[in-house]
């Protein structure tokens, strides 16, 4: 069964909250450069932090009569920019265990 709350309205109920998070667009101030290549109907998305700490991702359609660049470059961005929520939401956690409680 799916989640009782669908996506948008999560990210509602997370809007409204104060305490310290690790956000869209926290991460995305972060981001240095970003690089696509494409070799056919593959995409490759290459994220470089500020930090010189690189994320990869990747697209490709099933069948290559259905590809577009735009629609690659999307997939491959979200899908290296994924991983990026559970680096920063250690590192946040990691902050926040350094101040006394």
């Amino acid at each position: 069964m799916e989640p009782k709350l669908t996506l948008v309205e999560a990210q509602e109920v997370v809007k409204g909250k104060i305490h310290p998070k690790v956000t869209k667009e926290s991460i995305e101030s972060k981001i240095s450069s970003l690089k696509y290549i494409v070799d056919g109907h593959l995409t490759i998305c290459l994220i470089t932090m500020r930090n010189g700490f690189m994320a990869l991702g990747k697209s490709a359609p099933a069948d290559v009569r259905n590809y577009d660049k735009d629609v690659g470059e999307r997939y491959s961005y979200d899908d290296a920019f994924k991983p990026l929520w559970q680096l920063e939401g250690y590192l946040l956690r990691e902050k926040l265990s350094e101040i006394p409680a």
